[in-house]
């Protein structure tokens, strides 16, 4: 510190000047004030930026976005049988086979159907007599329903309803602006909804897959190419950003509660 009378460095927390004999008592009381300021303009300046972010209206789309993901493509299954077709019919046609399904498929199983379904060339190739081409077609349509039975016959997923409510709910508190604790209700459920479409995703495989033949020994998995389409990565990633936003959210809103009372 320095001396307010003659200017000199003098040691800190000195109260007389070893160099002039006078009071420092003032000088450390500016000097203190001096040095506070600097942090405070910091903090308050980083505060006037942030206020400007319209983190709760993000947060909003974000979770509305979440929701609107199920309409995508949320996984699909593939698979290649030709080397099982070719075994009976000496062929090189392709016989593989592509189940899309959508997030709503799987909350409403009534709407799977043989558009889920896409087969290769060796299901759908045509042939040069009627009768046959008629066969052919009736084969490749019982083979499309077939392939999109598992997700029908199945009954509602619960933990993608639990996404979808935690989302809209979320969404729902992000409106009410009466408490400064409520985005953090928020930041829960956008958490909860992560954590099921995770649960989702951990027992796929057993619940549409394996099925009954889970103990069989043999691994269907194995067998099938599965896909975790966009529609399921976009999902989560609105969920993730809706969950930062809301936590920011009540940052902000707590500092401005604060700084309405003084407390900054």
């Amino acid at each position: 510190m320095y001396c307010s009378s003659c200017g000199k460095n003098i040691p800190d927390g000195s109260t007389i000047c070893p160099e002039c004999g006078k009071s420092t008592m003032i000088q450390s009381n500016i000097g203190s004030s001096f040095n506070d300021s600097p942090v405070k303009e910091k903090i308050g300046n980083a505060a006037n930026v942030m206020k400007r972010v319209p983190t709760r209206l993000i947060a909003k789309i974000a979770l509305l976005a979440a929701i609107i993901c199920f309409a995508f493509p949320f996984v699909s299954i593939s698979c290649d049988a030709s080397g099982y077709m070719n075994s009976f019919n000496d062929t090189d046609e392709d016989y593989s086979m592509k189940v899309t399904y959508k997030g709503y498929n799987f909350i409403f199983p009534s709407t799977v159907d043989e558009d889920n379904a896409e087969l290769s060339s060796g299901f759908d190739k045509s042939k040069d007599n009627d009768d046959e081409d008629e066969d052919s077609e009736s084969e490749s349509r019982s083979s499309k329903k077939s392939s999109g039975k598992n997700a029908k016959d199945e009954k509602t997923n619960g933990w993608l309803i639990a996404v979808v409510i935690c989302c809209a709910v979320g969404c729902v508190v992000l409106f009410i602006k009466r408490q400064v604790w409520l985005p953090l209700v928020s930041a829960a459920l956008s958490l909860a909804g992560i954590i099921c479409l995770l649960i989702f995703k951990s027992n796929f495989v057993e619940r549409y897959v394996e099925g009954d033949n889970k103990d069989s020994g043999i691994s269907i998995e194995n067998f099938l190419d599965i896909d975790y389409r966009y529609g399921f990565v976009l999902c989560m990633t609105f969920m993730i950003i809706g969950l930062v936003l809301c936590l920011l959210t009540f940052l902000i809103d707590k500092f401005k509660d604060d700084d309405e009372y003084g407390y900054y």
